[in-house]
């Protein structure tokens, strides 16, 4: 192998092209620490003004070698970090348009302050943005600051780009954070434009992906024609390329939150136009390896100013780690809805656990740390439900489509070997009392749950809904403040007889 590879480097009847990609960045551009590599004493990370750096060297290597150079992003670009929020993305935007960025394509989490926040961000960026399932929802056409599809030019090298967003978009935001538009199936709309495409006398063709890793796979076995998939959205890092085996699609994704960038130097035959051979990995942005830029480290200390003050103020102690779980009762779970319950004094809490995104550390606690919790900025939502509606609302949480839900001031015992919407067996209160059917109970829970999307549409069945407006990350802070120190225990709230077995 590194014979054909010495090989393909040097013969001259072969063309190069330089990809240089990013995923997942959520907000990411300040430097941090590469915690998967020694959670004890995790190395230092440049973050963007490392990035800043790499692309640079690698943009310039390409011109000295006569080679193409591009540079993607495959979505979920700002949401998940106070920079990026506080901004409504600009920040990023700034990061993008800094380090040259030549196309990108939207993830779910884009749209997480509303479709105008993410059509003023597709607006700041210089980069072409693209997206070929996202349409109107009256008419099914593309929505007018979204390109379907996307033709660029490397080094003579001619690359038509589409771009997909999961069709599973209605369960994963609200209606009204994405009004006016609606998601096509992946696979037809990749199939669409991947026949106009091959009509405009093109070489290569990318899909920019916010679909996960295993859509990915689906997407390359079941649709001819694309030579690479840039994926986002699961956050899988593959540290070298994967080639589909039927139709030999070459899928790269890289860490998320900016602690690494994707490299990939592909060989194009100068007679076919096709990839005869590739080259590609991770590069992760380590401080000790990689000088960072100047200019890029002003830049995101003046947004930092901006978007972060008083966020490392310590506002409580934890004994130990509260971790978070997708499918079993967690300890921060357990601390989310209790804050929740307390907050507003009433019967039931009820969060879901995908929407917990960072553990809550030992020792000091700062307001960063809760907003690290809940960094996808959910409000809370208070209603009244009967009991059988309650009831109704928990299966939905245990039918195996999503991470269950974490909850407070009830306990229930269910199976998940039985099937789907039959798998509560006994659900009560604290008092040992059961729930009745025809009771009404007070809940809270949060905005993304309340709104409705996929699934949780029961919970649009509750009566007096009423969206507080006070921010989760903000009760959570509060609570902590008034319980500090934080013990945190697992309560057995919930019991899967199938894995007690």
């Amino acid at each position: 192998m590194i014979v054909l590879l010495f090989f393909l480097l040097l013969d001259p009847g072969y063309d190069h092209l330089y990809v240089v990609h990013t995923n997942d960045i959520e907000g990411g551009l300040s430097p941090s620490q590469a915690w998967w590599m020694n959670p004890y004493y995790p190395p230092p990370l440049g973050n963007a003004a490392a990035a800043a750096t790499v692309i640079k060297e690698l943009r310039a290597e390409a011109d000295s070698l006569g080679y193409g150079f591009l540079l993607f992003d495959s979505g979920d670009m700002f949401m998940g970090s106070p920079i990026g929020e506080f901004s409504k993305g600009i920040a990023v935007a700034d990061y993008f348009n800094f380090c040259g960025y030549d196309v990108l394509s939207p993830g779910n989490h884009d749209y997480d302050l509303g479709v105008d926040v993410f059509k003023d961000f597709a607006q700041h960026v210089k980069a072409r943005v693209v997206c070929s399932n996202i349409v109107n929802a009256d008419n099914d056409e593309t929505v007018d600051y979204l390109r379907p599809y996307e033709i660029i030019e490397s080094n003579g090298i001619r690359i038509g780009i589409i771009g997909l967003l999961t069709e599973y978009m209605p369960g994963m935001t609200t209606p009204e954070k994405f009004k006016g538009h609606k998601v096509l199936e992946e696979i037809v709309s990749a199939r669409e434009y991947i026949d106009t495409l091959q009509n405009h006398n093109i070489d290569l063709i990318f899909a920019l992906t916010g679909i996960g890793l295993k859509h990915d796979k689906r997407l390359a076995e079941n649709v001819p024609g694309i030579d690479v998939i840039i994926g986002s959205h699961s956050s899988t890092a593959l540290e070298t390329p994967y080639e589909d085996s039927i139709n030999h699609t070459i899928i790269v994704q890289s860490y998320s939150h900016l602690t690494s960038i994707g490299f990939i130097d592909l060989w194009i035959d100068r007679d076919t136009r096709r990839i005869a051979g590739y080259r590609g990995k991770l590069i992760d942005l380590l401080s000790d390896e990689i000088e960072n830029d100047p200019a890029m480290v002003d830049l995101v200390r003046k947004w930092e100013e901006m978007t972060q003050k008083g966020f490392d103020e310590i506002i409580g102690y934890s004994d130990h780690e509260l971790t978070r779980a997708g499918f079993e009762e967690s300890m921060i779970g357990n601390l989310i809805t209790d804050a929740m319950r307390e907050f507003f004094n009433v019967d039931i809490a009820i969060h879901n656990s995908g929407g917990i995104r960072a553990n809550l550390p030992k020792g000091n606690i700062t307001y960063r740390d809760c907003y690290n919790i809940d960094a996808l900025s959910n409000t809370a939502v208070t209603m009244e439900v009967t009991g059988s509606l309650l009831k109704n609302i928990i299966e939905v949480g245990i039918n195996g489509h999503h991470a269950i839900f974490q909850v407070s001031g009830i306990k229930y015992v269910y199976n998940s070997s039985h099937p789907s919407g039959k798998r509560l067996i006994r659900i009560w209160l604290p008092d040992n009392q059961l729930v009745e059917n025809e009771k009404v109970y007070t809940i809270a829970t949060n905005s993304y749950l309340a709104a409705g999307g996929g699934d949780y549409v029961v919970f649009k069945r509750g009566d007096n809904i009423q969206d507080t407006f006070h921010y989760l990350r903000n009760i959570i802070a509060e609570y902590i403040k008034v319980h500090s120190p934080i013990k945190g225990s697992v309560e057995n709230r919930i019991i899967d007889q199938a894995s007690n077995h």
